[in-house]
């Protein structure tokens, strides 16, 4: 007898295209935060900066975002399959790239390239778990993807300086070419996004004019709201995880560069297990609101304490466990834009989210570190493997101040998704 969830056939299929397009998001973020595993080689090869690094590591954004809502429209045109698949062959042929690169300008184009192969990997591997289990398993289909992202991060924590120190830049491009090739092989072998049922959108819910329809979407500030709350939330992993935690760590622990990624490992893997759980907690709408609101709390204390606070390595892993544990709970900021969104905008809407998401979380976050890192010399330049720990902490007071900033943020967002319930209805 053929299991069902909901009444829905619970076929072997939707996992396997789920598993895969999450696979894709697992290398995406492998090559977003790739520059973290080598700061040390970047700055020796390219007499890098702060500011530099900071350049390089968001310039693969300045694509990855202008993207998304384009990408977003074309999985809702196109379908996960076509466009996943060739975002994965783009992707192989940007990591030789940055791997053989041998100027900083020649690197950070190989970062754009990498940015426009990475664009559709989260929409669309949301987009296949709206499509292909029941709405109210979203959330937490939507955390057990994220925990691929998380996945990514622990691989480049832990697997790629060793990797790079075994077969320099160049051999670990090469390496992560040929899971590229793979992943996109299987993406249109394995992965179909259709819908598990038909789904009718009644009148309202589909304007006759799909240019109104589209703007109505884009127009929607719940949208607007969660994207910009995600992306604070995002900038713990992309931000502080991906670029500025191993000098960090390396200041106030006296850990070498090689190994100054590893107590990175435990925030990503605090993350694997968190963003399931907080995807299972909000199931439903109406946990929703107060999953952000004491995450948004307990994030701030958690990075304030991390930064500031007195105490040894026991206690800096307790507060990275913690702060990685509820990291993910911008996938609950995503579920929130897919309660709003009609079934056929939820691939557009999604992708607006994440573009904000990425503008948070990414370069701006980023820059604005690595700016405040180098205002924190005389000199005007630091190298972030060099730099103290009061001019690590002095410039981390911008991250600090940003995930403060989710607090009203949440409570913007939740007062805005009961009015919107009340009032609006879905974002046709």
């Amino acid at each position: 007898m053929t299991p069902t969830i909901e009444g829905r056939p619970h076929r072997a299929g939707a996992w396997i295209a789920w598993v895969v397009a999450s696979s894709c998001l697992f290398f995406q973020f492998v090559v977003q935060v790739q520059p973290s595993a080598m700061i040390d080689e970047l700055e020796t090869s390219f007499q890098a900066d702060a500011v530099d690094l900071g350049l390089l590591t968001s310039a693969y954004f300045l694509t990855y975002i202008l993207l998304q809502i384009p990408m977003g429209w074309l999985l809702d045109h196109l379908g996960p399959r076509l466009v996943l698949g060739l975002s994965m062959f783009l992707g192989a042929a940007g990591v030789i790239w940055f791997g053989q690169a041998s100027t900083l300008g020649s690197a950070t184009a190989a970062r754009v390239l990498l940015g426009i192969a990475g664009a559709p990997a989260f929409a669309g591997a949301a987009l296949v778990a709206s499509r292909r289990f029941p709405e109210s398993r979203f959330a937490l289909m939507l955390g057990l993807t994220e925990a691929f992202t998380l996945l990514g991060g622990i691989a480049v924590a832990i697997g790629l300086p060793s990797l790079s120190h075994m077969v320099d830049r160049e051999g670990s491009g090469i390496v992560l070419a040929v899971m590229s090739i793979l992943l996109g092989v299987a993406c249109f072998l394995l992965v179909d996004g259709r819908e598990e049922r038909p789904s009718r959108p009644s009148v309202s819910e589909e304007p006759a004019d799909p240019s109104r329809s589209v703007l109505r979407t884009l127009s929607d500030i719940r949208l607007w709201l969660a994207g910009l709350h995600a992306g604070l939330f995002f900038g713990i992993i992309s931000a502080f995880a991906g670029l500025w935690a191993p000098p960090f760590f390396h200041a106030r622990l006296g850990l070498e560069p090689r190994y100054a990624t590893y107590p990175v490992a435990m925030l990503f893997a605090a993350g694997v297990l968190g963003a399931p759980l907080l995807g299972l907690i909000s199931g439903r709408p109406r946990w929703r609101g107060p999953t952000l609101i004491v995450a948004s709390f307990l994030c701030t204390a958690a990075s304030a304490a991390l930064i500031y606070a007195p105490g040894g390595l026991v206690f800096l892993l307790c507060l990275i466990a913690l702060l990685g544990f509820f990291s993910g709970v911008f996938g609950v900021d995503m579920a929130c834009v897919q309660d709003a969104a009609s079934p056929r905008r939820r691939g557009l809407a999604m992708g607006a989210a994440n573009m904000m998401l990425g503008v948070v979380g990414g370069p701006l976050m980023l820059l604005v570190i690595a700016r405040a890192l180098d205002a924190s010399s005389g000199s005007g330049e630091v190298a972030p493997m060099h730099a103290t720990l009061p001019q690590m902490r002095e410039a981390l007071a911008w991250f600090v101040g940003a995930i403060a900033l989710t607090i009203p943020i949440g409570v913007a967002l939740v007062i805005a998704l009961k009015s919107g319930a009340r009032t609006r209805g879905p974002m046709s």
